[in-house]
């Protein structure tokens, strides 16, 4: 959030640009803009209104760059694909937070049981939706956000389970923002196996162990969240290294195809010692399935360890989390590896920057009027009830003068 200093500093500039501003043809303007990488377009909305018309409307063409954030127990850090390593501000500076999902360069972000959209580019956020068994202890928390364009809505999908049957068990819990509903879905798969991963084709992807098999050893399978059905389904696999099945290391997104890493020689100990990584070229075809890599001499992994692959940087290196402690790149020209060293490191997740402001989908309107709520739904009609709870913004749980910064309030004065 900006301070009153840096806001007074920002009129100044854009008062002095106006007046030296040349009266360029519209179409030089555009051409100047779409040459102008996305963190300078953000600061360029101040110039003047037209500008940030031209922007905001699309006809400055876009060309998106994927990002890594990189989540440390008190800090927070970006990779670009120049291999910059820089410090961003965290979306919240006192209250601890998590980072449930990433989509079309917004992040779902946690705070106690309240939901946000936050674009990490534009330092935008608005809440979206409150979900009170986040607030219980003891609960294991599988996220993702996806988007639904037919409806034009952003949906979160979250998997809870609870070793407490009081506390339902395992379930998985649907939440539309327009709507303001959690619905629950069937999900015959085993909990503790389950890792999310990206978006693709507006498809959420998951992996995860089916219950009519082993719980611990048994393969594992690509599933994926279809959010105009509110549905799982299952995505065609590549044919397995053995008869049993594969295990599924991590989900990605390379050169806009989704890849998987999966084991490649397992060790009899247990711990895997090569992995593979292939790549859907068609999406949904299962003959697209495509090696990209073989990767060797990574730190020692168990079978439910991750290898993640986020994204190429500019030198060729591969950026991946590999387990729980290891931020590598990868350089497939030799085979080699090299740490990434972040501050406690906790965790790493892609975003695509982009100039969308997150949309709370009128539910300000309505708390202003007494009426928001959200409705709790479950399509199997069992133990869960359908209920209605009036709520209110907790805005005491944003820090920095507790307001929303989006980029469409910059209006002119």
């Amino acid at each position: 959030m900006q301070t009153l200093v840096e806001r007074a500093n920002e009129k100044k500039i854009r008062a002095k640009a106006q007046l030296n501003l040349p009266n360029l043809p519209e179409e030089i303007v555009i051409e100047v803009l779409s040459r102008l990488p996305l963190k300078s377009l953000v600061k360029f909305t101040l110039v003047s209104k037209q500008w940030r018309s031209l922007i905001q409307s699309g006809s400055v063409k876009i060309v998106p760059r994927n990002n890594v954030l990189v989540r440390g127990r008190s800090t927070l850090h970006s990779i670009d694909q120049d291999f910059l390593v820089k410090i961003v501000d965290k979306p919240v500076k006192k209250n601890p937070y998590e980072i449930f999902g990433s989509c079309n360069g917004l992040l779902l972000i946690r705070i106690r049981d309240h939901l946000f959209l936050w674009n990490p580019l534009t330092k935008c956020s608005t809440k979206v939706l409150s979900y009170e068994p986040l607030l219980c202890t003891g609960y294991s928390v599988v996220s993702g956000l996806c988007f639904d364009s037919f409806s034009n809505e952003y949906k979160a999908v979250m998997a809870l389970s609870h070793d407490i049957a009081l506390f339902g068990g395992e379930f998985v819990v649907v939440g539309s923002f327009r709507s303001k509903t959690w619905t629950e879905i069937n999900f015959p798969y085993h909990f503790c196996s389950v890792k999310s991963g990206p978006v693709v084709n507006e498809n959420l992807h998951w992996f995860a162990s089916n219950k009519s098999s082993d719980r611990f050893f048994a393969p594992r399978e690509i599933v994926y969240f279809n959010p105009r059905m509110n549905k799982f389904k299952k995505l065609p696999m590549p044919q397995p290294k053995n008869g049993d099945g594969d295990i599924i290391l991590g989900l990605g997104v390379l050169e806009g195809c989704l890849c998987m890493v999966r084991c490649y020689d397992e060790h009899p100990s247990g711990h895997v010692g090569i992995v593979e990584l292939l790549a859907m070229k068609e999406y949904g075809m299962q003959e697209s399935w495509t090696t990209m890599f073989i990767i060797s001499n990574l730190p020692e992994l168990g079978i439910y360890d991750n290898v993640v692959p986020l994204c190429f940087i500019k030198n060729g290196e591969l950026l991946m989390k590999v387990g729980r402690k290891h931020l590598m790149a990868y350089n497939p020209n030799d085979n080699s590896q090299r740490d990434v060293t972040i501050p406690t490191y906790l965790d790493a997740i892609v975003y695509e920057e982009s100039l969308l402001t997150p949309t709370g989908y009128n539910w300000e309107d309505e708390v202003l009027r007494g009426e928001a709520k959200y409705v709790e739904t479950s399509l199997s009609g069992s133990r869960r009830k359908i209920r209605k709870v009036i709520g209110k913004w907790d805005y005491e749980e944003l820090d920095s003068g507790e307001e929303e910064h989006r980029v469409s309030d910059l209006e002119e004065e």
